[in-house]
C-alpha cells in the first residue's frame, strides 16, 4: 500500500513540473504564466504614454500638467467640447439673469375682512373711521336684513304677590309652555307664552293661547325687523390688515375673515 503512495505522489509531482514548465501546453492548451486574455493589450491607445508618478511628483502642478500635456493632445476633441459646454452653461446664466431682472416681484394677495353688522345710527362713526384709514373704493357695505320677533305676552307685573299668583296658574295648564321675561327693562317682571319671528305667526299663537282660557295675553314686539350694515374689505393688504385691527369700531365690533 505504501508503495502505490509513493507512486501516486511521485507521478504528480511529475505532472505539476511538466505543467508549470509549459510542456503540457501542446495538450492543455494553457500555461501558469501565459496572458489569458491578450485581445486587451491589443486594445490599448498609446500604451507607451503611461507613466507611474510617485507621491511627490503628483502633489506638483507642474509635473501634473506636463504630464497631461500627451493626453490633451490625444484627445483635442474633448477638449474643445468641454469648452464648448462651459460657454453654453455661461450663456443660458446670463440669460436667467436677465430674465430674472426683468421679472417684477411677486405681492402677496389680500384676504377679505369684514365687520359688523352695524344699526344705521352707527354708520356715521363707522365711515368716518374707515375713511381716514382706507381710499374710498378700498371698502364696501352690505344690507344685511334682520327679522322681527314678537312675543305672546303678559304683564308686567309690579305686584310680587300677583306675578306668582299668575305663574302658578299656568303651570296647571297642562302642556304650556312659558318664561319669565327680565328683559329689556319695560317688558321685565313679565311671562311670553311664545316667540315668533313674523306678526302673523304672533298672532296666530296668541289665539292658541286664547284657546285655553287665557284672555289677558297680548302681543308686543321685543325687536323690531330692521337692516343692518355689514362692511367688508375684499383685498386686505399687510398693512390695510394691521391698520384695521387698531381701530375702534361701535358695540366693541371688529374685522375678522369674511364669510360666505
Amino acid at each position: 500500500m505504501l508503495r502505490y503512495l509513493v507512486l501516486i505522489l511521485f507521478a504528480v509531482n511529475a505532472a505539476f513540473l511538466a505543467w508549470s514548465q509549459g510542456w503540457l501546453k501542446p495538450l492543455v492548451g494553457v500555461q501558469p504564466d501565459a496572458q489569458h486574455e491578450p485581445a486587451r493589450l491589443q486594445q490599448q491607445l498609446h500604451a507607451d504614454r503611461i507613466a507611474v508618478l510617485n507621491g511627490a511628483q503628483a502633489a506638483s502642478p507642474g509635473t501634473a500638467a506636463s504630464e497631461a500635456t500627451p493626453a490633451a493632445d490625444a484627445m483635442p476633441g474633448a477638449a474643445s467640447a468641454a469648452s464648448d459646454a462651459s460657454h453654453a452653461a455661461s450663456s443660458a446664466a446670463s440669460g436667467a439673469t436677465a430674465a430674472s431682472a426683468m421679472t417684477p416681484p411677486a405681492t402677496a394677495a389680500g384676504i377679505c375682512l369684514q365687520a359688523g353688522p352695524f344699526r344705521s345710527e352707527d354708520m356715521a362713526q363707522v365711515g368716518s373711521t374707515l375713511k381716514a384709514q382706507l381710499p374710498a373704493d378700498a371698502w364696501s357695505t352690505q344690507a344685511v336684513p334682520i327679522s322681527g320677533i314678537w312675543l305672546v305676552y303678559m304683564g308686567p307685573y309690579a305686584d310680587d304677590e300677583l306675578y306668582a299668583k299668575k305663574l302658578s296658574e299656568l303651570r296647571r295648564i297642562k302642556g304650556l309652555n312659558f318664561e319669565e321675561i327680565s328683559a329689556p327693562a319695560a317688558l321685565a317682571h313679565g311671562l311670553s307664552l311664545g316667540r315668533h319671528t313674523s306678526l302673523a305667526d304672533a298672532q296666530s299663537g296668541l289665539a292658541t293661547v286664547k284657546l285655553r282660557g287665557i284672555r289677558t295675553a297680548r302681543i308686543v314686539v321685543l325687536r323690531p325687523e330692521a337692516e343692518l350694515q355689514l362692511v367688508r374689505v375684499p383685498q386686505a393688504s399687510q398693512p390695510t390688515q394691521v391698520a384695521l385691527s387698531a381701530i375702534k369700531l361701535p358695540q366693541g365690533k371688529a374685522f375678522s375673515a369674511c364669510r360666505p
